[in-house]
């Protein structure tokens, strides 16, 4: 059996132009949408947070009244160690 190369094009080749960016921070308003939640959960998330951390640090940035900004990593991390903790 011959072998067959396929000679490169763009159809089958990376070239490098493609960006893939990571989520680090989210507005609270903007956090919802991403898990699919009510933006009242998230703020009540944000609430329990400042009563106790469970041992998260930096969970979010609060620049001004209507503008804080939510590390992704953290909160999932947040929202995995408080997991059942209702029960």
């Amino acid at each position: 059996m011959p072998k067959i190369v396929t000679p490169p094009n763009p159809d089958n080749m990376i070239l490098g132009e493609e960006k893939f960016v990571k989520k680090l921070y989210a507005k609270a308003t903007h956090i919802n949408t991403m898990f699919d939640v009510s933006r009242t959960t998230v703020y009540k998330w944000l609430r329990e947070y400042d009563k106790d951390d469970l041992g998260i640090k930096g969970l979010y940035v609060d620049y001004s009244a209507n503008m804080t900004l939510i590390n992704i990593a953290k909160l999932e991390d947040y929202l995995i160690k408080r997991s059942k903790k209702w029960m």
